[in-house]
């Protein structure tokens, strides 16, 4: 019997967050992390309100991974 636990990514699990944040727990700048999200800017949706919402940083997650310091994106 299997019994290795699997991990689901829902949207309850990620907090609103900046760019700067995000940028921070990637590790990378504000300009590489701006370069990384402009292709996939229609599946992220429209940056608001100087946030994305919990459901972008899922949509953010699932393009890029899961960034180093996790525990800044997630609740």
């Amino acid at each position: 019997m299997n019994s290795k636990k699997k991990t689901f990514i829902t949207t309850s699990n990620f907090k609103s967050t900046t760019k700067k944040i995000l940028a921070h727990a990637y590790n990378v700048t504000d300009k590489t992390l701006n370069k990384w999200l402009a292709p996939h800017q229609e599946a992220i949706g429209e940056y608001r309100s100087r946030c994305y919402t919990p459901k972008q940083i899922e949509t953010i997650v699932s393009l890029l991974g899961m960034p180093e310091r996790s525990d800044l994106i997630c609740v």
